[in-house]
């Protein structure tokens, strides 16, 4: 089951309260206990806490809640992590020990980084299950305050990237971040220059990180949360846009030959196939509501090799082709957004 710490919570009451919800109440419909909140280190089950924030969005029509549930933390509310993220050298290893210790965080969201030229990308894929527009800020500000907050506010990426599209009144995104930010991106994260992310930290300290990292791994993250299959979808969701999420690629980057990977997909009652096609299905129903990319963008981060192909594989699938679908459901969310405006 996937699971977040607790403190993603910690002020929610507060937070629900300033948009006008009873958060009190939200947390006992969402089936949260009180109770669970009073330890940050507390798992909580990713599902119902993304519920929640969906949830909370819609009924106070503030389209901006994921975004204000981060200005309410801390970096140090990160907890031991924090310790060790502000003592490395620089933000290119901040990046690197946040991949190795992200289930200290959550186990919903994958970190990978590309610096192969002159910039560097930071991408935040989310579990397909889980991902919204919500989510996706919440996500997206949290890895920027993590990494700001390292640098002692040194430090700033040249862009924001979201795959969402532009919010109805994108003020409470331009005052969260200091730099420019684009929507209907390719990809959520962040963006920054390769040497800016050279620039040593303040609090560079290697003695402090190796007691940081024994520190760490004391704390009991418990590996038998996530099932060989959720694995296994984690890595169709990062290989997809490339075209590559084929089983022999996905049972390469877990180590395995394609016939070993099967065979354990086998003893948890599913097929590669399947757990590729269901990916495919969340992806292109979130694509399609929450931005404004072209068919061919949404088909090129499917990993198709052509529109058509996407457009027979979509219809197939859900009855009527993506561009009939996303005009359907393009009225209820019109609703939405004028509610936000």
């Amino acid at each position: 089951m996937h699971q977040v710490r607790a403190v993603t919570l910690s002020r929610y009451i507060e937070v629900a309260r300033k948009v006008g919800l009873d958060g009190n109440r939200m947390l006992r419909e969402a089936g949260i206990a009180l109770e669970w909140l009073e330890d940050p280190e507390h798992r909580l089950p990713a599902g119902k806490v993304l519920a929640l924030l969906d949830r909370s969005a819609e009924l106070s029509g503030c389209e901006s809640f994921g975004i204000l549930l981060t200005e309410a933390r801390t970096f140090p509310s990160l907890g031991p992590l924090s310790l060790l993220l502000e003592r490395l050298a620089n933000v290119r290893e901040v990046v690197r020990e946040a991949t190795e210790f992200q289930r200290h965080l959550n186990d919903i969201v994958d970190f990978s980084t590309d610096d192969s030229g002159d910039t560097c990308v930071v991408r935040l894929d989310m579990a397909p299950a889980f991902w919204s527009m919500t989510a996706c800020d919440h996500i997206v500000s949290m890895a920027y305050m993590v990494l700001v907050g390292a640098s002692g506010n040194r430090w700033q990426p040249d862009r924001i990237h979201f795959v969402r599209r532009e919010p109805a009144d994108p003020t409470p995104w331009r005052q969260m971040f200091h730099v420019p930010i684009e929507f209907d991106s390719t990809f959520s994260g962040l963006s920054a220059s390769r040497d800016s992310m050279l620039v040593p930290l303040p609090l560079a300290n290697e003695v402090m990180v190796n007691h940081a990292r024994r520190l760490l791994r004391l704390v009991h993250v418990d590996p038998t949360a996530e099932t060989f299959t959720e694995r296994v979808r984690r890595s169709i969701t990062l290989l997809l846009p490339s075209g590559h999420a084929t089983i022999e690629r996905v049972a390469a980057q877990l180590g395995l030959s394609s016939r070993s990977l099967q065979r354990r997909l086998d003893e948890e009652g599913h097929q590669f196939a399947e757990l590729l096609n269901d990916v495919r299905r969340e992806l292109a129903t979130a694509y399609l509501s929450s931005s404004t990319h072209p068919i061919t963008t949404v088909a090129e981060l499917l990993g198709y090799s052509s529109p058509s192909s996407f457009t027979r594989w979509f219809a197939g699938s859900f009855g009527s082709p993506p561009q009939l679908w996303r005009a359907d459901h393009a009225n209820d969310d019109m609703g939405r957004r004028a509610r936000w405006h």
